[in-house]
């Protein structure tokens, strides 16, 4: 996986004031844990120790539906409507620039049928 390509592509979002600064950091920590197959895990604990302890789990979940909804990453496990308290690994994907675009296209597809 090409994480400066990725990082090019997502500058291009962040600058155009689409997500929120906490949400821009999770996604650059959730890159930087990325393995090259594309997919990640990361424990809660870890995004808390780098984020900050208001990064609450309500915070958490509404920033990973914020970057699923911009089709940067896919919530693998646990399912975000499961996330409460307490500590649990997040299992992740990040989507390449191409993969996006394509998802992107067949939105726009589906709404005009």
């Amino acid at each position: 996986m090409d994480k400066l390509r990725i990082l090019k592509e997502f500058e291009r979002l962040a600058l155009g004031n689409t997500l929120e600064t906490d949400e821009i950091r999770l996604y650059l920590l959730l890159l930087a844990y990325c393995r090259e197959a594309k997919g990640g895990k990361i424990a809660y604990r870890t995004v808390k120790d780098a984020l900050g302890e208001g990064f609450s789990p309500a915070r958490f979940k509404q920033a990973c539906l914020r970057l699923s909804g911009n089709n940067l990453i896919k919530v693998v496990s646990p399912p975000l409507n499961r996330i409460t308290v307490g500590d649990f690994n997040l299992v992740y994907r990040i989507f390449p620039y191409a993969e996006k675009q394509r998802r992107r296209r067949r939105k726009h597809e589906k709404k005009r049928i």
